[in-house]
């Protein structure tokens, strides 16, 4: 069994490591989600979503207008009934945004706009009121204002360098210095949120031709191996994102190097375990991909109950219970490999 050797400089434990990235408090911490103070975000009579107090004025001056957009009481915030469609839904929200996104004082998130859609769905997926299953969909900085569930890709890159399970190398990626969200920071070898219209096998082969040149014929060897979910808390507390992660891996030949296609990253380098555990430690990953490596980990028995005391809870708290619904099919209208 391999060993698990760290620095002296290390100052997170796996745990601190879960918590950076799944920061919004559970059911038990009733006292501070009291003091949180976020309203339930309703579609369809289902919660979706949630909305901090803070932007209900925001919400009320959208609201000035021959008709009211928005139903809003003081636990709850929905769609009036005539808004009872996709195409409705999505476009009340669309201009709702076009407003805030004038105003990044009020809405700092919405300064990363990315000019692309996040399906918001229910427990409905009538064609007549839906679009590929989803009851609206939402641009996606905006999604942590509404605090609805967001869904990605991330795909660790390996090769093998012997026959045990944890006898193997990680492909990491060094995020761009010029990145609006967290760059300089280490990242796993492939990984991209899901738009609308494109299913998780489709976004693999996609952001692997983008982030690291990988041909069609190589990605399509990728393995769906599970997923992680998670609820960040924004540092200013008014944001929520609930986001579930649907991870591959994708055993490399020794001789494949991954090389960046676009911007958004600076490098690749071939680490051992070892290498990547001291980097998660030390806290240079970004959160979400921290956790990533750590369900890698367990899988090929790097981290195990034997070497790690948090064994345990590191495995439960991977997967997150989300109370959001989320796609039953997944939508492709917009897939053209």
């Amino acid at each position: 069994m391999t060993s698990i050797t760290t620095a002296q400089t290390q100052r997170l434990s796996l745990i601190d490591v879960i918590n950076r990235c799944d920061s919004f408090p559970y059911p038990s911490d009733t006292v501070r989600l009291e003091r949180l103070s976020f309203l339930t975000f309703i579609v369809d009579e289902i919660p979706c979503g949630r909305i901090h107090s803070s932007v209900v004025p925001h919400i009320v001056a959208f609201n000035q207008q021959d008709r009211p957009a928005f139903h809003i009481t003081d636990t709850t915030i929905a769609f009036m009934p005539w808004l009872k469609d996709y195409e409705s839904r999505s476009d009340a929200i669309a201009q709702m945004l076009d407003i805030w996104r004038k105003d990044t004082k009020s809405f700092p998130s919405l300064s990363g706009w990315r000019d692309e859609l996040y399906g918001v769905y229910t427990h409905n997926t009538d064609p007549a009121t839906t679009k590929g299953g989803a009851a609206l969909a939402i641009e996606r900085s905006a999604c942590g204002i509404f605090g609805v569930h967001a869904y990605g890709i991330h795909m660790n890159g390996y090769v093998r360098t012997g026959p045990r399970p944890h006898e193997v190398k990680m492909w990491v990626a060094r995020r761009s210095a010029t990145k609006p969200t967290y760059p300089g920071m280490l990242d796993n070898m492939v990984a991209g949120g899901m738009g609308f219209g494109h299913s998780p096998g489709y976004t693999v082969l996609k952001e692997s031709m983008e982030e690291a040149t990988i041909p069609l014929e190589i990605a399509r060897n990728a393995v769906p191996v599970g997923t992680i979910s998670y609820t960040k808390l924004s540092k200013d507390e008014t944001d929520s994102q609930p986001e579930t992660q649907i991870v591959y891996d994708l055993e490399l030949p020794a001789d494949f190097t991954p090389t960046p296609c676009d911007t958004e990253v600076e490098n690749f380098r071939l680490w051992t375990m070892d290498e990547v555990l001291d980097s998660i430690r030390s806290g240079e990953f970004k959160p979400n991909c921290a956790c990533v490596c750590l369900h890698f980990m367990i899988r090929h028995a790097v981290l195990t109950p034997e070497n790690e005391s948090d064994y345990l809870e590191i495995v439960q708290r991977l997967n997150r219970k989300l109370e959001f619904p989320g796609p039953k099919k997944w939508p492709t209208f917009k897939e053209d490999l």
